[in-house]
């Protein structure tokens, strides 16, 4: 599957790109596995809802993608987002790249930089089964073509949801007030460099309090009780008015 991906994007980023571009990188490849659901851009996937990508630029692959994930039930869940940027393609070819880790890994958090799977590397496939190896399979001096993937096993109680967000920038200004785990990948000849980090947010949904009834709705129960009990009582009381009047009767 990953090689028919290769064949199809290659043709598309071709006829895209008729001549040379710029030094931002280009987005060739992504997928995710959302919890054992697959999505893949060489299939022709489209996102669901629970995908906000209003602040993310496809094309480069830059900016911030933010996943809603709401099973609606207990449980433990794993959600992998995977990226195959070419970085300076045109200058220096996408095979001149190295992978490197900064930052603490946070809990449930993992994450895998290798080759994307055209030729030695098993990314893809990690990807596809939820589970990624914490490891780098393209270091310096054993320049590649790289990809990243990141992702995070969620372990979610009674009434909470989660919020993942994947950041993907050439800018290291939040590197000074983030103290989290970053992948980067780099180019040899270039220098140019792609950071790519994630955030984990758990919330909680505050349940809907069942209403109590109004004062209105409370009046009119007691009216309707009291007067039902009136009624009780003007019943009796002919009962025993015609009781009293039957016995002075019975005694004249």
């Amino acid at each position: 599957m990953k090689n028919a991906c290769f064949l199809i994007a290659a043709v598309l980023f071709v006829l895209d790109n008729p001549s040379p571009a710029s030094a931002t990188p280009i987005l060739f490849d992504w997928a995710f596995n959302i919890n054992g659901v697959i999505y893949e851009s060489c299939a022709g996937d489209a996102l669901p809802e629970s995908f906000d990508d209003s602040g993310f630029d496809w094309d480069s692959g830059l900016g911030v993608l933010k996943i809603i994930y709401d099973p609606g039930h207990t449980g433990t869940f794993r959600i992998v987002s995977f990226f195959d940027h070419d970085m300076d393609d045109d200058t220096t070819s996408f095979y001149n790249e190295y992978g490197y880790t900064g930052g603490n890994l946070s809990s449930g958090q993992m994450w895998e930089i290798d080759e994307p799977g055209y030729v030695y590397g098993d990314i893809y496939d990690h990807t596809s089964a939820g589970l990624l190896d914490n490891t780098n399979g393209v270091t310096p001096g054993l320049e590649s073509d790289v990809s990243l993937a990141m992702g995070w096993t969620i372990t979610l109680r009674d009434f909470e949801y989660s919020t993942l967000s994947f950041y993907l920038t050439q800018d290291p200004s939040f590197l000074a007030d983030y103290g989290g785990f970053v992948l980067v990948q780099a180019d040899v000849k270039t220098n140019e460099t792609l950071y790519f980090y994630s955030t984990l947010d758990i919330h909680e949904y505050i349940p809907v309090p069942v209403p109590e009834p109004t004062s209105a709705l409370l009046t009119s129960i007691g009216i309707a009780g009291l007067a039902a009990y009136r009624k009780r009582a003007l019943f009796r009381f002919r009962i025993s008015g015609i009781g009293i009047i039957r016995f002075k009767t019975w005694l004249k």
